[in-house]
């Protein structure tokens, strides 16, 4: 009676085992990694140019708006495009 008791205590603890065993198996925890091939290139000296084609509204990060302190015409400013 101990006996029977205790071998189908082995056998349902074999039985979980190797389930566990294929279900590890399956998901990936065990049984080795393999690798990725990647190709690989031995580094050189090269120019790099990035070019952006956008199309778009361009905007100013600041806007000045000029104005007299007193009413008048503007004849002149004494200020370049661009300064």
């Amino acid at each position: 009676m101990k006996s029977n008791k205790l071998l189908k205590i082995l056998l349902f603890a074999a039985v979980v085992l190797i389930l566990f065993a294929v279900i590890g198996k399956k998901a990936g925890w065990f049984g080795g990694v393999t690798g990725i091939k990647v190709s690989i290139e031995n580094p050189q000296l090269r120019t790099i140019t990035e070019i952006v084609t956008a199309s778009g509204k361009i905007q100013p990060e600041t806007e000045v708006k000029i104005s007299p302190d007193v009413s008048g015409e503007i004849v002149e400013l004494h200020i370049k495009e661009g300064d």
